[in-house]
């Protein structure tokens, strides 16, 4: 599915300034919004070539050097820990609230060793071929992919070139622990038992999950040794439990208004201090670009969120390569994987209409208890959005073929109905290397709605943000009215750096046990 949109020559609109207090219907802001972005959408596309596509050929310039300069790498020859199997089209690696089984997160797509290449059993970011061992059944599962399982209770999932892509093995009283390897060397460790989960993506990033009350879920985040909480509360739809982001602060229907309305000129805004770019910024730089301005505060949202995927996708390459940057694709890979500005435009619709069902929530009274009770018969509200930010690594199978999907591609739901492979989606943008853009899949409710509990977390940190004037060079907010929300609140758990450090070195040691059962 392709999208391109056409605007024309459109009328230049005028812009007046609102005096503070006065209150325009959202529906008006929404409407001029539309306007403005449509007469930006030429001056967008124009200076993002000009600017920050230089900054991308001055990274892929450094780049280049730098490997002429270097020896060639090993080849891949041992690949990552893949996903148990891909059940029918698709297979949770996102993190999901509650769900004591391992998550899937690892990517399956990757080159392959080419005539000559050495056989090494250990490739970049730690990959370990498998052969298998006496006393082990071998079976063939979706996607090309095959698991050993061995009579202590693991499963070893190989792709057809031996790489193992992920290790299952019994953790505890009535546990699992799995690790998962992408094609590009993250590696992802989940660990789960009823009521509780760690999730890790190095020692120094993941989460740790626990009941703290029937029907909620609280999951502490650590990243770079900080700490927070985030709730959820247990729903469940058909067959299928999920958990649903209960926001920690609710805000005033002015703050929700100004989200939405146009400034009166457009705004540039330096990410990241943009002199000197973030890693990930250059990285990526082929893949997205800023809008070079902000005609409102929506439009920041939307690149706040995408940033934020990209980000946190990059420093999981970098985690799973011991703290290196991952090497850059190549120009043509680069060329064919774009974000493009009809696709933005797409997702800050998403962010339109997320800021409105947020704000009709916020208008309730305090004191009433309008959401429904736990652990009752809902409609997932992923199944009421259409585009979605992949926000964690998910594999997949397309077209046959085992790929994986990484944060900041994007997907559109293609319908309601959830099947035993999940709800059919389609791959509208993606990075080079993760599933082709155009090509159909299935993903699990339960993955889906934590994508959308994502969205709403990473929409809820760039509010934050503007409400407490921390974008140095954006128009200043209103009052922002802030109403904390008493399901939303927990106290991070004290132990969580302790518990990813922990499960990060069992990892380590039983990837090291597969490698000498295999001979390696």
């Amino acid at each position: 599915m392709k999208f391109a949109r056409t605007c024309g020559i459109c009328p230049a609109p005028t812009f007046q300034l609102v005096k503070p207090g006065t209150t325009v219907q959202l529906e008006v802001t929404v409407n001029l919004r539309t306007r403005v972005e449509k007469v930006l959408a030429g001056v967008v596309l124009a200076v993002a070539v000009s600017g920050t596509l230089k900054e991308a050929q001055a990274y892929q310039k450094k780049t280049t050097q730098a490997t002429a300069a270097a020896p060639a790498p090993a080849p891949p020859a041992a690949a990552p820990a893949k996903p148990a199997v891909p059940a029918k089209g698709g297979s949770p690696t996102g993190p999901k609230p509650g769900n004591a089984g391992a998550g899937n997160s690892g990517g399956l797509s990757g080159r392959g060793r080419g005539p000559g290449d050495p056989v090494d059993h250990r490739g970049p970011g730690g990959y370990t071929n498998y052969s298998g061992r006496p006393g082990e059944k071998a079976v063939s599962v979706p996607g090309g992919l095959t698991e050993h399982r061995n009579p202590n209770g693991q499963t070893i999932t190989t792709n057809a070139r031996g790489e193992v892509r992920r290790i299952v093995a019994p953790h505890g009283i009535a546990g699992s622990t799995s690790i998962i390897r992408s094609a590009r060397g993250e590696r992802v460790v989940v660990t789960g038992r009823p009521g509780a989960r760690v999730v890790s993506y190095g020692t120094h990033r993941g989460f740790v999950e626990r009941t703290v009350r029937p029907g909620y879920m609280s999951r502490t985040y650590v990243v770079g040794g900080r700490s927070y909480a985030h709730m959820y509360r247990e729903y469940r739809y058909g067959d299928v439990r999920y958990y649903s982001y209960v926001p920690g602060v609710y805000y005033g229907p002015r703050f929700y208004a100004w989200a939405v309305m146009p400034w009166g000129l457009p705004v540039r805004y330096a990410w990241y201090g943009l002199a000197t770019p973030a890693p990930w910024f250059g990285f990526y730089a082929g893949y997205f670009t800023p809008y070079p301005a902000y005609a409102s505060p929506d439009l920041w949202l939307t690149d706040y969120l995408l940033a934020e995927n990209l980000r946190l996708a990059y420093e999981s390459q970098q985690a799973g390569n011991d703290g290196q940057a991952p090497p850059p694709p190549s120009s043509m890979q680069a060329a064919d994987s774009t974000l493009s500005p009809e696709m933005k435009a797409l997702i800050a619709d998403e962010v339109r209409q997320q800021l409105a069902a947020e704000r009709a929530a916020a208008a309730q009274p305090a004191s009433s208890n309008l959401q429904p009770a736990p652990d009752t018969e809902q409609v997932p509200p992923a199944l009421n959005q259409k585009f979605f930010v992949v926000s964690s690594n998910l594999d997949v199978v397309a077209a046959g073929q085992a790929c994986s999907l990484t944060p900041g591609d994007v997907i559109q739901r293609k319908g309601r109905v959830v099947m035993a492979d999940g709800v059919a989606v389609e791959v509208v943008s993606s990075k080079a290397g993760d599933c082709a853009a155009d090509s159909a899949t299935a993903i699990q409710l339960a993955d889906l709605q934590e994508m959308h509990n994502q969205f709403r977390e990473q929409l809820d940190a760039g509010l934050q943000k503007l409400a407490l004037n921390q974008t140095p060079g954006l128009p200043n907010p209103p009052v922002a009215g802030a109403r904390p929300v008493a399901d939303g609140n927990a106290v991070p758990a004290a132990d969580a750096q302790s518990q990813l450090e922990s499960q990060e070195a069992d990892a380590a040691r039983l990837e090291a046990q597969v490698r000498q059962s295999s001979g390696n």
